[in-house]
Parts: C-alpha cells; structure tokens; sequence
C-alpha cells in the first residue's frame, strides 16, 4: 500500500496551525494525516459554500478540524488548508 499513498501538501498556515498544537492535539491531527494519506479525498467529509473544494476530518472533543483539498499542482498530492477549531459563526 505504500506506492498509493497520496502526498501530503502543507500551506504556509497549516503549517503555523500545526506547530502551535499541543500534544493531544497533535495526536489528532497526525492519525488524520496518515488516514488522508491512505484514502485522498475520500477521508473526512465534503464541505460547503467558500469551502465547497475541501473537505474535513474533525474531532468533537477537541473541537479540532482538518481542512484538506487535491492539490492544483500535482496528481495525487492532498494540500492541508487549515487546522484548528471552527469560528463561532453559523452552524459546525
């Protein structure tokens, strides 16, 4: 299964988001970058409106999301958008 794993992407802000986790956090969120990895764009759930290109791995009790989308530049390359807890507007 190694061959097809997909690529993962950071932008300049998942990066930041990343690396001001604590460690629980961390936990989180690398679990859900190898299930990213092993699955693409079928890990998580679709999103909608501005977000409507990505979709989300979320975990409740940390109040953590992963937003992730296929990257424009590459074939099998997933781009992780942001990670963090979701703004108090609207519904989660």
């Amino acid at each position: 299964m190694e061959d097809n794993l997909f690529k993962i992407e950071w932008t300049e802000l998942s990066k930041r988001d990343y690396d001001n986790l604590d460690g629980s956090e961390k936990i989180f969120v690398n679990k859900g970058l190898k299930k990213i990895q092993a699955f693409g764009m079928q890990a998580g759930t679709e999103l909608h409106g501005d977000l409507a290109s990505c979709r989300k791995l979320k975990n409740r009790k940390l109040g953590l999301r992963i937003i992730f989308r296929e990257s424009a530049n590459a074939i099998e390359v997933i781009q992780i958008v942001a990670i963090g807890k979701r703004e108090a507007e609207g519904r989660s």
